[in-house]
């Protein structure tokens, strides 16, 4: 098996020569089987063991089994301790699911270069068949891949029983955790029933699914390739240009969306895929994906965006003022006598009024139900809705700026002035209104 081990290594780039490796070392056959592979192979290793402290004397027993056999070798050896259950407590998550977070957290703290876990073929079938009962795609059929960033699997390739016999060979012993022996785990339930079947039809079945797996993992890695090339082409100005993305064929483009929420580390399953993606070929639509960030498609781009947050009061303003909104700083001042050699520019950074034509109270505000504007230049009024459908982004569109006076919207943020308050050749005095980002 060493030399398996061996070869499992090189094929997929996992250690090079002295590169130091962590070993994770519970104990039980497989890691300890791990743990000698890579000292006959004579590997820069160190181990560390993590006592969950859910098994009492059990877990000391592991403990101490490890430190024993860590002393024997020579390798330097590290214990940890961790409380899983007030973590459970705490975040209420399953204790398997803390318990996986708490182990990795601490190997992060001790890996100065690869670690390696002791994941064989046999845990890989389980975990696709979990995967697959649970409802995945190709990638989750691969099972578990033998490199994952500084994560090495250097038995991935072997099966459990082929570990047990190389440790048979050797007369080496190892620890069981009671927990494996029953079925109170999905895991567990798995290697008890299903795969005794599987292996009841065909005795290499775990071989079966290594090519599978390898073919699979081929095939997935191509079309997130493809993926990839289709994201660099159809990048626009706020997102992705959703026509380029409707081209493509469904595989790609579900490895496209999959892309864009693993770069936001936001989860996912096929049904959100395949909702994103539906949505990118209808071109437009918006779906939360988390309390902070969503997902839409208008004005012919996809994007997965941050919402700007609504203000939810208005602020009565005066001239030459300045204050905030929801990190904008908003700034109204006054232009006196623009015919007596005052020069107003036009300028992108404010939209110019006519003061003197301003109704009342001055006001600046977000959007309301009935609001509407004509404005300047355009000859037509339109709801603010529909303006904004056409030259907001959706995202962004809760956020933007209304300047007001008391018969209506006069100015919005980055699109205008309405025709009754625009300056024209007998304007005296100008109001200026600025919108920033603070």
């Amino acid at each position: 098996m060493v030399e398996k081990v061996k070869s499992t290594i090189e094929k997929y780039s996992m250690l090079s020569e002295g590169d130091p490796v962590l070993c994770g070392l519970s104990g039980g056959a497989d890691s300890t089987a791990l743990l000698l592979c890579l000292y006959e192979l004579g590997c820069n290793v160190s181990a560390c063991h993590i006592n969950h402290g859910l098994r009492g004397e059990e877990a000391d027993r592991d403990e101490q089994f490890c430190r024993e056999l860590c002393e024997r070798l020579g390798v330097p050896f590290t214990a940890v301790r961790i409380d899983v259950r007030a973590f459970v407590a705490e975040t209420g998550k399953s204790v398997e699911e803390a318990a996986r977070e708490l182990r990795y957290r601490e190997f992060a703290k001790l890996t100065e270069g690869r670690l390696a876990t002791a994941h064989t073929l046999s845990d890989s079938l389980e975990t696709a068949l979990f995967n697959l009962a649970r409802g995945t795609g190709a990638k989750g059929l691969c099972g578990i891949p033998p490199v994952r960033g500084e994560i090495i699997r250097p038995l991935i390739e072997c099966t459990r029983a082929e570990v047990e016999a190389f440790l048979a060979e050797r007369g080496q012993s190892f620890v069981t955790d009671s927990t494996n022996l029953t079925d109170e785990y999905t895991r567990n339930r798995l290697r008890h029933g299903a795969v005794p079947v599987l292996k009841g039809i065909n005795p290499a079945a775990e071989q079966a699914f290594l090519r599978l797996s390898e073919s699979l993992s081929a095939d997935d890695e191509y079309l997130f390739r493809e993926a990839e090339r289709l994201l660099s082409e159809a990048r626009g100005k706020h997102g992705y240009t959703v026509k380029t993305l409707a081209q493509a064929e469904q595989p790609v483009l579900s490895r496209a969306v999959m892309l864009l929420l693993s770069e936001r580390s936001l989860p996912y399953d096929t049904a959100r895929v395949t909702e994103l993606c539906g949505m990118i070929r209808k071109g437009q639509g918006r779906v939360t994906l988390s309390r902070d960030i969503c997902a839409l498609a208008s004005q012919g781009e996809f994007r997965i965006a941050e919402p700007e947050k609504p203000v939810t009061d208005e602020i009565k303003a005066v001239p030459d003022c300045e204050f905030e909104l929801t990190g904008k700083t908003v700034s109204l001042r006054i232009i006196k006598n623009a015919h007596s050699g005052n020069k107003v520019h036009k300028m992108f950074t404010y939209i110019a009024l006519d003061y003197d034509k301003i109704k009342g109270e001055l006001a600046v505000r977000t959007r309301r139900a009935g609001d509407s504007i004509r404005l300047a230049g355009r000859g037509c009024t339109k709801s603010i809705k529909k303006l904004f459908s056409e030259q907001i982004p959706l995202e962004k569109r809760e956020a933007v700026l209304l300047l007001c006076d008391s018969e209506g919207v006069i100015a919005v943020e980055g699109i205008g002035a309405a025709e009754r308050c625009a300056p024209d050749e007998n304007t005296e005095n100008i109001l200026c209104f600025q919108v920033s980002i603070s």
